[in-house]
């Protein structure tokens, strides 16, 4: 981290204090919570209760359609510390015509996307070079982008901050015939003060020049037709995990440190902001990078809480996505005798509320591919 870096600065302190909130909560409610257990039959428990890692469930209803889902597993991908590029390209155009139906890759980016698009890709640069989106997973994506019509103009790489993007090792492209890659926080952006998520559901002494206010960056409002949401599979100190909803949301508005920290967790912060047409229209696939994951210290990067998952999540809904890495994060943190996120990351279930997608795992068309 640089020290002038004040947003990851704040991320650390905010994720301090809501580590110290949930120990001494665990600490108190531990007696309580072994009491009222020990007293009451597994079978009496709710169904979410009952099943190892915090799997998220909800009662499955007879007219729901099954959500098209993939799990991609490179078994090839990681060679000791090197990625095989090549595998993991494949997993990309393999996972996209499993989810698709199409009989090649070309075939299944044009389900997504014309040629006549002008495409935002949003990653994930936050935590440097180890934990961010890799370059591979969005070099295979401007391939695809190629392959059905969308011309190298019409791409634009994005996120937050410019300082971010230079960290994870995306440098700023601002030639207007070529892939750009471009920050909210650049001179020439900025966010639009037409478009803005406005609330009083936060903390005071968190806004942004005392605003209520959380504007939408310009390259949402005004730059791109259509978001492809390349979030990083981890945990997150205070939602629990960072996921599709979290870096969509958080990554496309000012003034967000204010969500941060209890009560609210970022719930429902990250629902809401969502929720709006310039965001929830836009998004047309979600694809979840999970060549390496973390369970433990998020949102930043700490090399004894990440692993080699070697794996990627994709599709069309961001909430039951969100709801599979939630699942990924709280088991890898039952091997590592660390306590569930679930109960932090509310907001999973208040975007399924305001419509944004599936959260139920029972109601998923889980679709694997290996290579």
């Amino acid at each position: 981290m640089k020290p002038e870096d004040t947003v990851i600065a704040n991320i650390l302190t905010d994720s301090k204090e809501a580590a110290r909130e949930r120990d001494t909560l665990n600490r108190r409610q531990f007696l309580s919570r072994i009491g009222t257990i020990s007293g009451v039959a597994l079978s009496a428990l709710p169904a979410f209760a009952q099943i190892g890692g915090g799997r998220v469930l909800t009662p499955p209803t007879e007219t729901a359609a099954l959500t098209p889902v993939v799990e991609a597993i490179g078994k090839q991908v990681w060679e000791e510390d090197r990625l095989n590029e090549d595998a993991v390209g494949e997993m990309i155009d393999q996972a996209l015509m499993k989810l698709t139906g199409r009989d090649s890759a070309k075939e299944a980016w044009r389900d997504f996307v014309l040629p006549d698009h002008i495409v935002g890709i949003k990653i994930n640069p936050l935590a440097g070079p180890k934990l961010s989106t890799h370059s591979v997973v969005v070099n295979k994506i401007i391939e695809g982008l190629f392959s059905a019509g969308v011309l190298k103009k019409q791409i634009i790489i994005w996120d937050r901050f410019e300082a971010h993007l230079l960290n994870a090792g995306y440098p700023i492209k601002t030639d207007e015939g070529d892939v750009r890659t471009l920050a909210s926080d650049m001179e020439n952006i900025g966010y639009d003060d037409e478009v803005f998520y406005e609330t009083e559901k936060d903390s005071m002494t968190r806004r942004e020049n005392e605003s209520t206010r959380s504007r939408y960056s310009k390259i949402v409002t005004e730059q791109v037709d259509v978001l492809i949401n390349v979030p990083v599979l981890k945990h997150h100190d205070m939602a629990g995990v960072s996921g599709c909803l979290k870096n969509m949301a958080f990554g496309s508005v000012d003034n967000t440190r204010r969500f941060h920290g209890r009560p609210l967790y970022c719930n429902p912060a990250i629902g809401e902001i969502f929720d709006n047409k310039v965001l929830k229209e836009k998004v047309v696939l979600n694809i979840v990078d999970g060549l390496v994951a973390s369970y433990d210290k998020g949102p930043t990067y700490h090399a004894e809480s990440t692993w080699q998952y070697g794996g990627l999540f994709v599709s069309t809904d961001p909430v039951i996505l969100d709801t599979l890495i939630l699942q990924t994060v709280n088991q890898k943190r039952e091997e590592m005798a660390l306590s569930s996120m679930s109960k932090y990351a509310n907001h999973i279930t208040s975007a399924r509320g305001l419509g944004l997608g599936n959260n139920s795992l029972d109601q998923v068309d889980l679709r694997k591919v290996e290579v």
